[in-house]
């Protein structure tokens, strides 16, 4: 069957851009100002110049963060009702121009308009209306939490509006003003909704819209007057802002292209399979910036799979990226699909759609987990079966953010639930209170080769050899994942066997600890006492800190879990000798997590018997060797590398201010999770400060699981 042309209207795009044909200004403080440069937005289908848009420099930059600044309070103190007013509004009123909005977002990125105006601005109509419910609901779910003050927000070029949605909906239904930088490539829609901002009536500063290049970016990165920052782009921009932001302060959260990982097995229905995966590899107009596909399929289907694909490729529609019979546009990046289309039976096997489809074939599932979860962890995965127990059971072991079992993940696109989405632009309820970095200076002597982890009980044994290094340190955690229980309830058990240890020998280990340390009998007895209370609390929450059942888009249901992050170093602080660890330790191990244990080194190496203090308190035989792992020596340099190692996933830092920097920028290169204290510290007796669901989300990430149902 072949189809007709179905052109969309560019009418009323054309008439607005040609009322704009001076150029488009800087959208600061509810007012259009001129730069002193400007660029060029040209249509990447056939390279004619849209419009002209200003290029926002240093003090551009400046000024909109000073206005922001200056709007916040306002904004927040309006209450989530009234903020909610103005998300509703900006949400009919896109509604009410989605139309408009779809036609520039193909012009100005080149994608095909049905996917504009089917995915993308559906969906960023969902996120602001989804998050006007949370600005009603803020005060009520998140008591005591403020707002962090300036968001500023990078989007990619990669759904622009979309992306956009995503990060200014939650930051102004928490109380926050924005600044936001689109991408250079593809500003258009970003400023068409300045207009809405303006036609509501929002007050000025709240929203600010600032366009230039990368070094626009950067300025905004490193204005000090910025708490939160939010990036959409590649790794390799991740990495870069990563580096610049340590040691500022600043909230950073990253939205990274990653790698998709679309795994089929002999049962699914091989025809809606490929449908979702072409839809998948084609999004975006496949562009470098959107996700990679790894194809894994299971190998009795794999010749099957594989000709269906073929064929489906063949039928692509190339062409002008405003039909809505368009596939793909015909442009430069297209080509390459079009040549795959013909490519010869061999070569589909190695790589499809280069470089955005690779093909891999599994036996069992088991191979089929073990080469999804090789290398970097996935933003999002697909798995196609008709056995739902065996989806549910891989979906879980992924290592990925969202998994859509029987779909595409564009249903819940994003990987995060809104609740989630609006809590990052939220304040902690209690800060640490306590500045010691003088205590905490970081020590001139003592290399990572110092480390040692030499006659230790079972429990922190770094590998058969014995061997007392970091490396041995990092790869007995790595191999101890499979015996780590799956089950909270099984994790509570160990916790209260450790507390049960600890109880039992209170007396001991009081003595011990005033010896090893110095520190008076009633100081030891109420660490020892408290210590005793933290791990009953991770106890309790090991098998309560539940997930959730969340709606989606479409119809389903999706699941939202609460899963341990894999190898976390720690790095304690000198204060607190027992109780600090502990407080550090159960919480990691109650969600599951292996554990490299870093004692500071002013306990550690002045007092021998510590350590064998602590390898006596978390040494019973109910942990699995290389779930707990003891390594002393420089502390701040151990972490450094800690947080460098690729088999390392998060990174907890607990000393001076400047070693929390050189931990964030070590961190860097490998986009490893951080929490670092920056020289404060919280009062560990407190139940407000030193425990509780803070310490739970740092050691856990969300993955979300979406099981569509109907027919």
């Amino acid at each position: 069957m072949s189809y007709g042309p179905s052109p969309e209207s560019t009418a009323n795009v054309d008439t607005w851009l040609e009322n704009r044909r001076d150029g488009f200004g800087l959208f600061i403080n509810g007012a259009w100002s001129a730069s002193a440069k400007s660029l060029d937005s040209v249509n990447p289908i056939n390279g004619k110049p849209l419009a002209k848009i200003a290029f926002a420099d240093g003090a551009d930059v400046d000024t909109a963060v000073k206005a922001a600044r200056a709007a916040q309070p306002a904004w927040e103190s309006l209450g989530g009702h009234g903020r909610a007013r103005y998300l509703h509004a900006l949400a009919q009123l896109l509604r009410k121009r989605m139309r408009e909005f779809a036609v520039l977002e193909s012009l100005d990125s080149g994608k095909p308009i049905g996917e504009s105006s089917n995915v993308d601005i559906p969906l960023a109509i969902h996120h602001i209306h989804q998050h006007t419910g949370w600005a009603q609901l803020c005060e009520a779910e998140f008591p005591e939490r403020r707002a962090r003050g300036v968001a500023g927000l990078i989007i990619s070029s990669d759904y622009p509006l979309l992306m956009a949605a995503q990060t200014i909906a939650p930051a102004l239904a928490a109380g926050n003003s924005i600044v936001l930088k689109p991408s250079e490539k593809s500003s258009l829609s970003a400023l068409m909704f300045a207009e809405l901002c303006e036609e509501i009536g929002l007050p000025p500063g709240v929203v600010n819209i600032v366009t230039g290049d990368g070094s626009t970016g950067e300025y905004l990165t490193d204005h000090p007057d910025v708490d939160q920052l939010t990036v959409a782009g590649s790794a390799a921009v991740g990495r870069k802002i990563r580096y610049r932001t340590a040691g500022s302060g600043k909230t950073l959260a990253l939205d990274l292209a990653g790698q998709l990982a679309f795994i089929i097995f002999d049962d699914a229905d091989l025809d809606s399979a490929v449908e979702a995966l072409v839809d998948a590899v084609c999004s975006n107009q496949g562009r470098p910036g959107a996700e990679r596909v790894q194809l894994l399929v299971q190998e009795s289907v794999e010749t099957r799979l594989l000709e269906k694909l073929r064929t489906r490729v063949g039928k692509l529609r190339v062409g002008d990226p405003l039909d809505h019979n368009t596939d793909l546009a015909d442009s430069v990046d297209s080509a390459r699909f079009e040549r795959v289309a013909g490519t010869a039976d061999d070569s589909i096997h190695e790589e499809l759609f280069r470089p955005l489809l690779s093909v891999m074939s599994f036996r069992l599932q088991s191979e089929a987990m073990e080469q999804a979860n090789r290398g970097s962890y996935h933003q999002t995965a697909c798995v196609w079966s008709e056995n739902i127990d065996r989806a549910i059971d891989l979906a879980t072991g992924l290592n990925a953010a969202t998994v859509g079992i029987n779909c595409h993940t564009f249903s819940v696109f994003g990987g995060e639930g809104v609740r989630d989405q609006l809590e990052k632009y939220l304040r902690p309820r209690r800060e640490f209170s306590s500045g010691d970095a003088a205590a905490e200076e970081m020590p001139a002597a003592g290399a990572a080769e110092g480390a040692f982890t030499e006659d230790l009980l079972p429990i922190v044994r770094v590998g058969d050899s014995g061997q007392a290094d970091i490396q041995g340190a990092v790869s007995a955690a790595a191999r101890a994942a499979s015996g780590v229980p799956r089950s909270g309830i099984r994790r509570a058990q160990v916790l209260y066997r450790l507390a049960e240890n600890l109880s039992e020998r209170a007396d001991e280990f009081c003595w011990r600890l005033a010896r090893a340390t110095g520190v008076a009998e009633q100081a030891a007895k109420r660490e020892v006492d408290a210590s005793l209370v933290r791990f009953f609390t991770y106890a309790a929450w090991a098998d309560n800190y539940d997930g959730a059942a969340r709606q989606s888009v479409q119809r389903g249901i999706a699941l939202a879990l609460n899963q341990a992050i894999g190898v976390i170093g720690i790095g304690c602080p000198d204060h607190q000798p027992l109780l600090a660890p502990i407080s550090l330790v159960a919480p990691a191990l109650a969600m599951g997590n292996r554990v490299v244990l870093v004692p500071s080194e002013g306990n550690a190496l002045a007092a021998p018997d510590y350590r064998r203090l602590l390898e006596q308190i978390l040494a019973p035989s109910c942990i699995p060797d290389g779930v707990v792992n003891i390594v002393t020596g420089a502390r701040d340099e151990i972490l450094r590398t800690l947080a460098a190692h690729k088999q390392v996933n998060g990174i907890w830092y607990f000393g001076s201010a400047v070693g929390s920097q050189q931990i964030e920028r070590a961190a860097a290169e490998t986009l490893t999770h951080t929490w670092v204290n920056g020289g404060k510290f919280p009062d560990w007796f407190s139940r407000d400060e030193g425990e509780g669901r803070h310490f739970l989300r740092e050691a856990s990430r969300v993955k979300n699981i979406w099981i569509p149902g109907g027919e």
